[in-house]
């Protein structure tokens, strides 16, 4: 079966400057809003239908095709690129040579911790050298571009308004909703244990199925169910409803997607016991060891004081929001190109 490409339309005013991903719409939500809030154009280049390492070649040669091409058409006189894959910001950064454009990175810590898109390491240095700036989730990583003689902006999270739509049908029991991508860092099946101590708890797991195989635990309490893929509404209109949003990482120093939604929406957050998620989500939160013990207890701490975390999520919202007014003009300040990256 032949595969289809896709690109998002462009406008009809042109944006100061782009914000490139490579990849659908779904891949970047912190890229659309961070767009959205900067006045950027975005644009997600990427292929559809066939996905895995066989794919790759192709997709990554049609991805840098596509790009080149709208790059020399538009001669975008700002471009923010999201990373990974790195091979997006090393084609940028060539553009930006020839061209004289300035290009800031959008590293994901994917970027900054996944030896694939680490290597090799002398460009990956280089390239941030020549940026006008890499935006990173956490001074750790902001410190090692530092080092590297690279500006280092550090961009947690960009405080959202998401438009949910209708409330999911529930009953009177606690809803936790456990925001999961089927990825390596997330430990489901502790997650999966942790909610069979909790008998009590409606546990809903988020994620497309279709992507996999294999990682759904066979013996699944009465209590879970697995919601697939929820379209953009449906899923914040759960993460609105839901008494608490459950969001681990085995990972050190990787920032929550999920737990940021949940905050943007103002709804308590359990997380891992990271000094990164311990310091950013500093109120309403109960943080918590990967294990099915210290899930299934960080739930119940959260669930006797519920009124107390949702008083704290609030506090912590208007807190970010403040954080955020500040680290937006700076951004919006080099996107003009009337102050030099911090």
């Amino acid at each position: 079966m032949a595969t289809t490409a896709r690109t998002d339309q462009q406008p009809t005013t042109r944006a100061p400057g782009v914000f490139l991903v490579w990849g659908p719409p779904s891949h970047g939500p912190r890229s659309r809003v961070l767009a959205a809030a900067l006045g950027l154009e975005p644009w997600f280049v990427h292929r559809v239908r066939r996905r895995g390492l066989l794919a790759a070649p192709a997709k990554y040669t049609y991805q840098a095709v596509a790009t080149a091409w709208r790059l020399v058409r538009r001669r975008p006189r700002v471009v923010f690129v999201q990373s990974p894959p790195s091979f997006a910001a090393w084609l940028v950064a060539a553009h930006a040579a020839l061209t004289g454009a300035h290009f800031v990175v959008d590293a994901h810590s994917d970027a900054m911790l996944t030896p694939w898109w680490t290597r090799p390491h002398w460009l990956n240095r280089l390239i941030s050298r020549r940026a006008a700036a890499t935006l990173v989730t956490n001074e750790h990583f902001a410190a090692r571009l530092r080092g590297w003689g690279a500006d280092a902006i550090v961009l947690p999270d960009v405080p959202t308004a998401f438009c949910p739509g209708p409330a999911p049908v529930r009953d009177d029991r606690f809803l936790l909703t456990v925001v999961n991508t089927f990825a390596p860092d997330e430990p489901l099946e502790e997650i999966v244990e942790a909610a069979r101590g909790l008998p009590d708890v409606d546990v809903r797991i988020t994620g497309s199925l279709r992507r996999a195989p294999g990682r759904v635990p066979a013996d699944v309490p009465a209590n879970v169910t697995f919601t697939d893929f929820l379209p953009d509404s449906d899923y914040y209109g759960l993460l609105a409803a839901s008494d608490a949003v459950l969001c681990l990482t085995t990972r050190d120093h990787t920032m929550q997607r999920g737990a940021c939604e949940a905050l943007s929406l103002g709804t308590p957050i359990v997380t891992s016991r990271w000094p990164l998620l311990q310091e950013y989500f500093d109120e309403g939160t109960v943080h918590v060891t990967n294990d099915a013990d210290g899930i299934r207890d960080g739930v119940l701490r959260l669930r006797d004081d519920l009124t107390g975390y949702r008083a704290g999520v609030e506090r912590l919202r208007s807190r970010r929001r403040a954080e955020w007014r500040v680290a937006s003009a700076a951004l919006r300040a080099l996107v003009e190109g009337s102050a030099p990256p911090r």
